[in-house]
């Protein structure tokens, strides 16, 4: 979708999403507490210091709940995005996490019903994303870069339902105890982010995608203290002959972990470190190994302000590239932050430095 375009309906489809966006995120009264809605919206202006190119960035979500029956919530989420003059850089990893790939007023991400049984399972059926199931953790989710949404050796190796995309899915999710939590999906081979393509299941078209992870948490009451896990990631999908689908389907399949772990605590503020990675060995795989390594620093100003440096490094079947990314999340009101960013990737040999900054809204949803 072209937004210069002088299109009336789909301004208007823009702006209808913003308002419903708001009214989800609105906070509810007491008597009213059966529902439960988010709203957020990032505007992100970049600067591309090597090739003197700018561009701009925007992302607006909005997602609720409705509680049914015992244990059943009825969720959903949705988001809009628009941008100009972007991608910035020719990198392969992404340095924005926020850029789509083009303009969209109107995406589903999640639409489906979510059971509890017990106090152990939780089972969801529906339109859902993988990203926030296996990748948003407390240390990544401060990085602006694209490898901290989902890693290279998935994202660029399967057509997987990852940010802006999303696909029919089965989720189950088991925890034996306060710690430990055992995830599984099984999603549609393909994902996309047209609504008449997302809600179909089309496994001996489009293949299946599988994705699990063994999560363990060092203390649940205090994020900043510890994260682990370990996962997996196989599936089918379809081969394709210049650009065509041939009808056939390849098999491939990934491993990936991810570790975070508070180092140090002095008075509110506290020293944590990442590392993360993956291998999908292949030769069909496009993105054959991942790593990331990083440092945050955490409470440094009374609003909880956050800095951080990581470096992510992918090996390519055509190349590598390294993205060192050095960013600070500065909350300057209760809904509302200030993040910038600095990226220096080197793509095969090319080296190029740009600059972020995002202004950051969020209404309603848990904070920190």
């Amino acid at each position: 979708m072209n937004f210069t375009s002088p299109t009336r309906q789909r301004t208007r489809l823009f702006f209808a999403l913003t308002l419903t966006a708001i009214i989800a995120g609105t906070p509810l009264p007491t008597h009213a507490q059966r529902y439960e809605g988010n709203v957020s919206l990032i505007s992100e202006a970049g600067w591309n210091l090597t090739d003197n190119r700018a561009g701009w960035c925007n992302l607006l979500k909005a997602g609720g709940a409705a509680a049914l029956w015992q244990g059943a919530r009825l969720e959903a989420e949705a988001l809009g995005t628009y941008r100009l003059h972007c991608p910035l850089t020719d990198d392969l990893q992404g340095l924005s996490n926020i850029d789509a790939g083009h303009n969209r007023a109107f995406r589903f991400v999640q639409a489906g019903l979510s059971q509890q049984i017990g106090t152990r399972w939780t089972l969801f059926a529906g339109l859902r994303n993988v990203d926030t199931d296996h990748f948003d953790t407390p240390f990544t989710g401060l990085f602006t870069g694209s490898s901290h949404g989902d890693f290279p050796v998935l994202s660029a190796n399967f057509p997987l339902a990852t940010y802006p995309m999303s696909a029919l899915s089965l989720h189950a999710e088991y925890r034996p105890n306060r710690r430990l939590t055992v995830k599984e999906s099984v999603y549609n081979g393909v994902a996309d982010d047209r609504i008449n393509r997302q809600f179909r299941l089309q496994p001996k078209k489009d293949g299946v995608f599988n994705i699990g992870c063994v999560n363990y948490t060092v203390d649940p009451e205090e994020k900043h203290h510890g994260h682990y896990t370990l996962g997996y990631a196989l599936g089918t999908q379809p081969v394709y002959d210049d650009e065509q689908r041939t009808g056939d389907l390849t098999y491939n399949y990934t491993l990936w972990a991810l570790g975070e772990q508070s180092l140090v605590d002095i008075g509110r503020t506290h020293l944590g470190a990442l590392l993360q990675g993956g291998i999908a060995p292949a030769r069909r795989s496009a993105c054959r190994y991942y790593w990331g390594a990083g440092l945050t620093l955490g409470g440094v100003t009374r609003r909880d302000a956050h800095l951080g440096i990581v470096v992510n490094r992918a090996i390519y079947s055509d190349g590598t590239e390294t993205d060192t990314e050095f960013t600070g999340h500065f909350p300057v009101w209760k809904y509302m932050a200030v993040q910038p960013a600095f990226h220096h990737i080197r793509t095969n040999g090319r080296s190029t430095v740009a600059a972020l900054l995002r202004i950051c809204f969020e209404i309603g949803g848990e904070k920190e």
